[in-house]
């Protein structure tokens, strides 16, 4: 069953699963999807737009970007920064306070270590 606190602030047309856990303090934007199975814990942020994959936890105090899509068993820790139209790959550990800056793609397994900032290079044409 869906667990949502009340004092958590979720926007329009936001899909999930009946396996989500949306803990207090939490503002989630417009448009947004989760999987299965999906934790997000007090006071973390989410922009509009964001599709969360099975399995992953968004922690306390983090925030995310509009537009970004994070894969299956993401692990995203407190006071961590995801910014705009990020691709986050399976697998990914993001610890405590790293930064993964706008339209980047982190690879599947990627850990990205605390206090780090990930950047990935431009698409070329």
């Amino acid at each position: 069953m869906t667990k949502i606190d009340p004092s958590a602030i979720i926007g329009n047309n936001v899909t999930m699963d009946d396996t989500v856990t949306i803990e207090e303090e939490t503002h989630v934007g417009d448009n947004c999807n989760f999987g299965s199975k999906v934790v997000i814990e007090k006071k973390a942020v989410l922009g509009s737009g964001v599709k969360i994959g099975d399995s992953t936890v968004i922690g306390k105090k983090a925030h995310i970007g509009n537009d970004c899509v994070l894969g299956t068993k993401v692990l995203v820790t407190k006071k961590s920064t995801i910014g705009k139209g990020v691709t986050i790959g399976n697998n990914v550990i993001l610890e405590k306070k790293s930064i993964v800056k706008d339209n980047s793609v982190v690879p599947d397994g990627t850990v990205v270590k605390e206090e780090e900032t990930f950047r990935s290079e431009p698409k070329k044409n």
